[in-house]
């Protein structure tokens, strides 16, 4: 047995009852039920199908998300998820940079990054080194004046802890970001990078060991 989920981001796009009866229909689909009205829908499926792919490519256009898992695996006990451009809206060492008069040079590392020239430890050392002699105090401007968080992540993390999962933001950023916002989001831990500063101002260095994709 397969659990499927419907789901929308809400505002102006939703699941209409019309749509959901189609797919549940189409799917041969067993004890529908909503998650939250307009939003998200459950049922179940005897057996996974190749029609399958073409209905959830279907339902991408119009900007809906299809979930297709074994019905055992339904409810998680772990949440683990990044920060930068996910649980919050912005890239933390961007708004930093950019505070600190370095934005378009750490940018440039960045797009280097991006097309394989620098691996994550030497992109990120690069980067930071930028950041050398600016005050720390300014992360505060920037968690004040920069950062947004996403749409929802609280009632994600709310809702992960209230069916007894734990909840961890692990990020390749930096502990100066990810614990006021960890914080703020409701995780039970946060794990990231540690820009370290002498005298209240940013050396230019990262602590080991970098906190990366391995």
């Amino acid at each position: 047995m397969y659990s499927v989920i419907l789901l929308c981001t809400g505002g102006t796009e939703t699941l209409s009852q019309k749509l959901v009866n189609s797919v549940y229909s189409s799917m041969d689909g067993q004890n529908l039920s909503w998650l939250c009205d307009d939003e998200a829908v459950c049922f179940d499926v005897e057996k996974k199908s190749t029609a399958h792919y073409e209905i959830w490519s279907q339902l991408q256009r119009i900007k809906i998300d299809m979930v297709f898992q074994k019905k055992e695996n339904h409810f998680k006990s772990l949440l683990l998820a990044d920060m930068d451009s996910t649980m919050i809206e912005q890239e933390c060492i961007d708004e930093l940079a950019d505070m600190c008069g370095v934005g378009s040079e750490v940018k440039k590392i960045t797009t280097r990054a991006m097309n394989g020239e620098l691996g994550f430890h030497d992109a990120l050392n690069e980067r930071v080194s930028l950041l050398a002699q600016c005050s720390s105090s300014i992360v505060e401007q920037v968690l004040e004046k920069r950062i947004t968080l996403r749409s929802g992540g609280k009632t994600l993390v709310s809702t992960m802890k209230a069916n007894g999962a734990y909840t961890a933001l692990v990020s390749g950023g930096f502990t100066a970001f990810s614990i006021p916002i960890g914080t703020n989001l409701g995780f039970h831990e946060q794990h990231a990078n540690i820009l370290v500063e002498e005298n209240g101002v940013f050396t230019g260095k990262v602590a080991e060991p970098i906190l990366g994709k391995n």
